[in-house]
């Protein structure tokens, strides 16, 4: 193990570098189904749902730091190299509603919109694709759905249904002939839906009921020791196995294991060392 702590700066930021050329929390997030760690269950509902011909839409509950948008990632990746996929043309699309984004903000952002730009001397309609539409024969991952409106739910509600989205009257009315027939006919939004929240509770009934309940589990200590030492073998650095029981006994959950394992990291890096110790500990556990 590398322990010269009288390294010139020049070379300890060339090893800093060898080390953390990316966060730590990059480096281990998860990027396939085989290398999930303590959510079985919740990987196996996952992957049997995505892989029948009509996948039902999710809820994905659970507390944070969990990794509950990677692991539906990975295996939304997983399936859809499949020749009979119901995904195999389609993309992993997110949204994140912000609480302060207004009613309209949010509608024109899931489910798109007509508005008008100015070319030289005329103005010309055109049509902005939503979210919805670009998640058409994939999924549609939306975290903070407690800040939709009753409006937009209704909204998405009505397009899980008709597996279209589609525009008011008014604004067919005075869109141009290239632009009606496609708003007539409704765009296309075939979709695989997943919201991400802490507890079923928050979402409404209505919408609970045309979906799967995906629970995920906080992670045991055991499991979380696992997660510091894979994160600690991806950037390179030797962690025993007493300071990996510790850092997982002062952790909240996996997010915050590893956000403590990046700042023991940074430490040691700084005085040219690669191992941590249960000395190096003090610097994030009282």
């Amino acid at each position: 193990m590398t322990q010269n702590t009288a390294m010139p700066y020049e070379d300890r930021q060339k090893f800093i570098q060898m080390h953390l050329d990316e966060p730590l929390k990059e480096k281990c997030r998860v990027q396939k189904a085989g290398d999930i760690l303590g959510q079985d269950e919740a990987v196996l509902k996952i992957l049997n749902n995505l892989r029948s011909p009509n996948p039902k839409s999710m809820v994905l509950t659970g507390p944070g730091g969990l990794w509950k948008r990677d692991i539906l990632r990975a295996c939304f990746k997983e399936v859809k190299n499949s020749e009979v996929s119901f995904f195999k043309s389609g993309e992993f699309v997110e949204y994140c509603p912000d609480r302060k984004s207004s009613d309209v903000f949010i509608s024109n952002s899931l489910f798109g919109c007509v508005y008008e730009t100015v070319f030289g001397f005329y103005k010309v309609k055109k049509i902005k694709i939503g979210l919805a539409t670009r998640a058409n024969n994939g999924i549609l991952y939306i975290n903070n759905a407690e800040n939709l409106t009753s409006g937009n739910i209704l909204k998405l509600l009505d397009v899980i249904k008709s597996k279209k989205v589609h525009y008011e009257d008014s604004l067919i009315l005075y869109a141009p002939d290239h632009v009606k027939r496609f708003l007539k006919e409704g765009l296309p939004a075939d979709f695989c839906l997943a919201i991400d929240v802490d507890d079923a509770k928050f979402v409404p009934d209505e919408l609970l009921d045309l979906c799967e309940i995906i629970q995920f589990k906080e992670y045991d200590k055991k499991v979380l020791a696992d997660i510091i030492k894979n994160a600690a073998d991806k950037g390179m650095f030797h962690v025993d196995d007493e300071v990996c029981i510790k850092i997982a006994d002062a952790a909240k959950n996996g997010e915050d294991a590893v956000g403590m394992l990046q700042h023991l990291a940074i430490e040691v890096l700084k005085h040219g060392k690669d191992e941590i110790t249960a000395d190096d500990l003090k610097s994030v556990i009282l």
